[in-house]
């Protein structure tokens, strides 16, 4: 007879028919929505901090703030054997929805307690307020992604230690797949919301309030 143990940390079942079991599975969730810290740096020119835009920046841009929300994750699987069978799910999902960077740079010739620092900051500021403010705003879009991808998933029969790796994987995978076009719309909302103080008449009110730009 052939045993299958798995080497990831797993909630072991017994008493039950596998075949049973693999019908449907309950997958803890667990969400962490992380704002972020926000770094301030003031040491590089506008033309040196724009090559981290990622996009074509406006030529009125006298500050940029990096803010690009992720979803990162990792599962625990459980495994119920039945003589040379096994079967393989995902007991529970970790999920983290936070920034990868969250920078804000202010040209160097815009220096600390002048009025062209203050405006550039308060600026750049707002958009981190959208940042911070779209983890939360968000979060139960995310959870609700998470919850439906996991009713979707049902948990497989394995007949060997070699395939039970790749079938917790492929499970926790699909999972994540399904996160990652709400974390994409998320950022495109975010766009949204800081554009409306990216235009051109935002711009003329900002450098108005200064005067040695």
């Amino acid at each position: 007879m052939k045993y299958i143990f798995v080497l990831l940390t797993v909630s072991l079942f017994l008493g039950q028919k596998a075949n049973a079991f693999c019908e449907s599975a309950d997958t803890q969730i667990v969400l962490e929505a992380d704002p972020g810290v926000v770094e301030y740096h003031n040491d590089l020119s506008r033309r040196e901090f724009l090559t981290f835009a990622g996009t074509k920046a406006s030529p009125n841009t006298l500050g940029l703030t990096v803010a690009r929300l992720n979803v990162s994750g990792h599962g625990d699987p459980f495994l119920v054997q039945d003589g040379i069978k096994a079967c393989v799910g995902l007991h529970k999902i970790r999920v983290k929805i936070g920034y990868d960077m969250l920078d804000v740079y202010i040209d160097k010739k815009y220096r600390p307690g002048t009025c062209e620092y203050r405006v550039v900051k308060d600026h750049e500021d707002y958009h981190v307020r959208v940042a911070k403010e779209a983890v939360y705003f968000f979060r139960p879009d995310v959870e609700k992604a998470l919850r439906r991808a996991v009713n979707r998933l049902k948990p497989v029969v394995v007949r060997s230690q070699a395939e039970v790796q790749p079938a917790f994987e492929k499970q926790f995978q699909q999972v994540m797949d399904e996160v990652r076009p709400v974390i994409q719309h998320i950022n495109d909302k975010i766009a949204e919301k800081n554009y409306e103080i990216d235009t051109p008449e935002s711009y003329r009110e900002t450098t108005a309030l200064c005067s040695h730009w």
